[in-house]
């Protein structure tokens, strides 16, 4: 057997780098580029992936972690039910078997089949949801998951954008997948699947895909910041944004169903009925107004708690008939409005047929109006 004597060779661009670091005073005589030895030494930069700080947290918190199967019935025009599969991600958040996922995971199911990461299966039953946050809580036998260590759950207020996100989960059914990135933003709205904002959310570059849905994003510590829901790419198939559902909103919930003592629990959301936009200096230019906080209101849906209360919605002509400037809200029960998302937060910490008092400006003058809020009804 011949032996071929090799030699690697340093490319040139590198050689020219290394000599201008020299000539510049960056690194000493001699020393190698990564070596870090020589007469001046730099510090090393922050460094955003520290791979063992991800393996070892991979190991720690992917037993909690699971894929959720879902069999659905459908008809299809015919007095057949075609069962339809659906295929998402959930983690564990307490001892006695309790499982955090989204809704729309679980929406219709005719049965719900958890697959740990040692490849176990087990049936699940629904615990608890709420549609309009896109949350759902499963259980399953509590012993068939001791020993497993559920997952911390964090504070998703204290999220910052930069900081690191993890994301696992089973997307497009490849289960114990790991993927890593930042927070990309926060407080970010969108609108659920009752096409009703959930607010709060948290953007991450880190990836997500169908089938990710449900599981968890979490931060460097391996505590909870979010749920992964949803995606956005662009028409051209560009790389997708992902968004979580804030933890803090799932805490809050996960209490409600657990008090709800082994029934089924749907938390429902209060509903006032109106669409609106965050007033503006340009807005308030435009429709010749001296208010530029608050919710301007757009429209107002038929048999709403709005309509009932008597607001005044606003718009273009009709007919040639100019219709009458909109109401502006521009605080709820004392508190201050800039944003639809703002009468949403504080809707969300009451319920439906509790009553606010609606701070407006009508025609120039501040009034107060009380309306009972309804029910978010199931589609608009």
């Amino acid at each position: 057997m011949s032996t071929v004597n090799t030699r690697v060779s340093m490319p040139v661009w590198l050689v020219t780098l290394s000599a201008v670091l020299v000539v510049l005073g960056i690194i000493g005589v001699g020393s190698g580029i990564a070596s870090g030895v020589g007469s001046q030494v730099v510090s090393a930069s922050p460094v955003l992936y520290d791979e063992q700080v991800v393996l070892d947290l991979f190991e720690r918190v992917n037993p909690a972690v699971v894929e959720i199967e879902v069999v659905q019935s459908r008809t299809s025009g015919s007095r057949f039910s075609v069962p339809v599969s659906g295929q998402g991600s959930g983690f564990l958040v307490d001892t006695e078997g309790h499982i955090l996922t989204n809704y729309h995971v679980v929406q219709n199911a005719a049965s719900i089949r958890v697959i740990l990461s040692d490849g176990r299966t087990l049936e699940a039953q629904v615990a608890g949801t709420s549609p309009a946050d896109d949350v759902a809580l499963l259980k399953v036998d509590s012993g068939a998951v001791d020993g497993i260590v559920p997952l911390p759950l964090g504070d998703s207020s204290a999220v910052r954008p930069g900081q690191m996100a993890i994301a696992l989960g089973s997307p497009f059914g490849l289960d114990n997948t790991i993927t890593v990135g930042v927070v990309s933003g926060v407080e970010r709205s969108r609108t659920g699947i009752l096409q009703r904002p959930i607010t709060g959310m948290i953007q991450t570059d880190a990836s997500i895909n169908p089938g990710n849905s449900g599981g968890p994003l979490l931060d460097s510590l391996g505590e909870v910041m979010g749920i992964n829901t949803s995606i956005e790419t662009s028409a051209n198939g560009a790389t997708g944004i992902g968004f979580a559902v804030p933890i803090n909103t799932a805490k809050g919930l996960i209490t409600q169903f657990l008090e709800s003592d082994g029934v089924t629990e749907t938390v429902t959301r209060p509903w006032l009925g109106i669409s609106g936009t965050a007033m503006s200096a340009n807005l308030a230019d435009f429709l010749g107004v001296g208010t530029s906080q608050g919710v301007y209101v757009v429209a107002v849906t038929l048999d709403s708690p709005a309509q009932e209360a008597g607001l005044i919605e606003g718009g273009p002509e009709v007919d040639g008939v100019p219709r009458p400037v909109g109401d502006i809200i521009i605080a709820v029960d004392g508190n201050s409005v800039r944003s639809v998302e703002n009468l949403i937060d504080y809707f969300n910490t009451i319920r439906p047929g509790d009553s606010v008092s609606l701070t407006i400006v009508r025609a120039g003058q501040v009034l107060d109006v009380t309306v009972v809020l309804g029910e978010w009804p199931g589609s608009l």
